[in-house]
């Protein structure tokens, strides 16, 4: 997904790294980052030019999961699945239109070491969760936790897919102590207060962990422990997450052995937040890989602190984005006693940058920090209104109108 372009900027990204053409910007053709490759999985190869056939497959007898099934093909009208022993899914592999694997089938089929393809679904209960994240990857399926998943399974059976719905809007900082966690939050805060789903992502292993910031700690949930190694699709992310007044997270794990996510499992992650929420925000790392993560967004928005030497090293980010092929929105934070024009038109002009807004400064929030209360709970209205019309700006949030789009 490419970064939305904004106004034209002085910055030339033609100096992007591995380009790729999109059509689709503004001014012309822009450049944007090719994902750094990937090494295959040591699977064998599908054969080539088999038609699917319009059947569905369902491999595993555990009784609670062949009831889900039936019950959900008997609303639909549509016939059951075919029952297979694992022995025998190879030869309707690359035939079946969908695959259905019970959790009490997944050893044997991941045993198979059966090639890529769309349209496998790994099935199980609330107590499977854990087992449901180990065999994804190796399956390379999507997770349907039944009887809560009874609307995907319905897709899933039908053919369909779920719809890439949500908006994703990345945040990076400009330099040490700009503030962006904490305006990532507020983003995804603004729109939990307009009464829409939203998921904060973290992707700054450096950043002591979202869940901290927000005052999700102690809540159970999916972490980057449990999902570093992702593959395939995840299903329905919503109540799989800690979560804290209205937003979700996916927060660093809190084990003694941190496993920080590959690109594939980002990719994974990222794809069922979309379809599970409203919106995306992305607090990405001031750091390498950000080319990956902020190109995966709609918009990206760089926070600058107050003070000439934070606008000064958020300048050296832009600059570096620029030369990756990435266009950027500057949001500019107000220290206290400044005023919003002179700020915003200092980053502006420093930074070369469309300015997407202004976020002041409000005293309750470091305290907030250090107690772990959500920002956009405690914070004055003043401050998560500016963070709604950040939002606005970019094009992600209408801010007052209760839509995303």
């Amino acid at each position: 997904m490419s970064v939305a372009p904004g106004p034209t900027r002085a910055l030339d990204p033609a100096r992007a790294l591995d380009p790729l053409m999109d059509p689709g910007a503004r001014n012309g053709p822009r450049l944007l980052p090719v994902p750094s490759p990937r090494l295959p999985l040591p699977r064998r190869r599908a054969s080539a030019g088999i038609a699917r056939s319009a059947s569905t497959v369902m491999v595993g007898e555990r009784a609670d999961l062949v009831r889900a099934v039936e019950s959900v093909t008997a609303t639909l009208a549509s016939p059951a699945p075919q029952t297979l022993p694992a022995a025998h899914l190879p030869a309707r592999w690359g035939t079946a239109a969908t695959i259905l694997v019970g959790i009490d089938a997944a050893a044997v089929v991941a045993d198979l070491g059966l090639p890529p393809r769309s349209g496998v679904h790994l099935l199980g209960g609330e107590e499977d969760l854990a087992e449901l994240g180990r065999w994804s990857g190796p399956i390379g399926a999507s997770l349907i936790v039944v009887p809560r998943d009874s609307a995907l399974l319905g897709r899933a059976l039908q053919g369909g897919r779920v719809p890439d719905a949500a908006r994703t809007v990345a945040v990076v900082s400009g330099g040490g102590g700009a503030g962006a966690s904490t305006t990532a939050a507020g983003l995804a805060g603004a729109a939990a207060l307009d009464g829409h789903s939203a998921v904060l992502v973290d992707l700054d292993p450096w950043g002591g962990g979202l869940d901290l910031l927000v005052g999700a700690e102690g809540r159970p949930g999916w972490r980057w422990d449990d999902l570093a190694r992702a593959r395939g699709g995840l299903g329905s992310l919503t109540g799989r997450l800690p979560g804290s007044e209205g937003v979700d997270v996916v927060t660093m794990g809190r084990s003694g052995h941190q496993r920080l996510p590959d690109e594939e499992a980002v990719d994974c992650v990222l794809a069922a937040a979309r379809a599970s929420y409203d919106l995306v925000v992305l607090d990405v790392a001031p750091s390498r890989p950000w080319v990956e993560h902020l190109a995966r967004a709609a918009s990206a928005l760089l926070v600058a602190g107050p003070g000439i030497r934070q606008v000064a090293a958020a300048r050296q980010v832009a600059i570096d984005c620029a030369e990756d092929g990435l266009d950027l929105w500057v949001v500019a934070r107000v220290g206290p006693g400044a005023g919003a024009e002179p700020v915003s038109g200092l980053a502006g002009e420093a930074l070369e940058l469309p300015v997407a807004g202004t976020i002041p400064h409000d005293r309750r929030l470091p305290l907030a920090a250090e107690r772990g209360d959500a920002p956009w709970r405690v914070a004055r209205r003043a401050w998560t209104r500016a963070c709604a019309q950040a939002l606005a700006q970019t094009g992600a949030f209408e801010s007052g109108s209760g839509a995303l789009r």
